[in-house]
């Protein structure tokens, strides 16, 4: 029997009071894989609990030991749960996923626990980072693929009395002056395809992602950057063919992203606020009702 003496400032508790783990657990994820012929294959991230506190989140995928911030997952209000929408998901290798939680403050209260998750697909897709809504499936053709090439940049620096030089380099860099082909698999998506580069109206960064499933040479998730895309068609089935010729780069910001699903969408399918408020138990299952994206449009 242990006896707890609070009466006395000095007296000592002894015991160890043992909750099993020093480390609290919390929970990891719920990942839900979407797929359709419209934005391709992609996952639905969902937090429900988190430590107390928290404020916002920051989501973060971990693919093959490289961790990298999920597009519209950057400082994501988390109060009662929160959902972001991974359109960049590789195909066919493991992607775990987990989130760092801030308190009102900014301050760091830990990391959740993480999940892993597999999208199997034999497809390749294209997207617009900043507006996951413009995307469209494709087919790299094999020869473009043939030579890759990536660049070490320095100098060989030959010293007095040596036969041989040295070579002092950086850090390799990611893919260099390739060309990729990229052909269509329905005509009629070239328009989309054009507005992935932006317009008249609309200013996009040349920079495309690509994803390609592991038997295409490339990386999985490839951020690309092309400033002259060209367009070619050909034959009586007017097939399209782009020809890209640029280099891999860092992603835009991943704090920047045209939300799959707006507020606007929520409002336009409901009549009155009491309606919509009906609707829903909590404020992330209606935050997570991706089958209203596009409606406001």
């Amino acid at each position: 029997m242990m006896v707890a003496d609070g009466g006395n400032a000095e007296s000592q508790y002894t015991s160890v009071v043992d909750g099993g783990n020093a480390y609290t657990s919390y929970m990891a994820p719920t990942i839900t894989v979407l797929d359709d012929d419209d934005l391709g294959p992609r996952v639905q991230v969902t937090f429900a609990s988190f430590v107390a506190g928290t404020q916002t989140i920051t989501v973060t995928r971990t693919v093959g030991g490289r961790a990298m911030p999920v597009r519209g997952g950057v400082r994501l209000f988390a109060v009662g749960g929160a959902v972001v929408i991974d359109q960049e998901v590789p195909f066919g290798v493991p992607a775990s996923y987990q989130a760092e939680q801030f308190d009102a403050d900014g301050n760091s209260l830990g990391m959740t626990d993480s999940r892993a998750i597999t999208v199997d697909s034999t497809d390749s897709w294209v997207t617009q980072p900043l507006n996951p809504n413009l995307a469209v499936q494709v087919k790299v053709r094999v020869p473009s693929t043939d030579t890759l090439s990536w660049e070490s940049p320095g100098d060989t620096i030959w010293t007095q009395g040596a036969s041989v030089g040295r070579v002092i380099n950086g850090q390799r860099s990611g893919l260099k002056g390739v060309t990729l082909l990229l052909r269509l698999l329905r005509p009629a998506d070239a328009d989309e395809f054009d507005a992935m580069w932006g317009g008249y109206d609309i200013t996009y960064p040349a920079v495309v992602c690509i994803r390609t499933p592991p038997n295409v040479p490339l990386p999985p998730v490839l951020f690309f950057a092309c400033r002259t895309p060209q367009r070619v068609t050909s034959g009586a089935n007017k097939l399209v063919q782009y020809q890209l010729t640029g280099d891999e780069v860092a992603p835009p910001a991943p704090g920047l992203v045209v939300p799959s699903l707006s507020r606007d969408d929520i409002d336009a399918a409901y009549p009155t606020r009491d309606a919509r408020a009906a609707a829903y138990t909590t404020r992330l299952q209606r935050d997570s009702d991706y089958t209203l994206a596009g409606l406001a449009t």
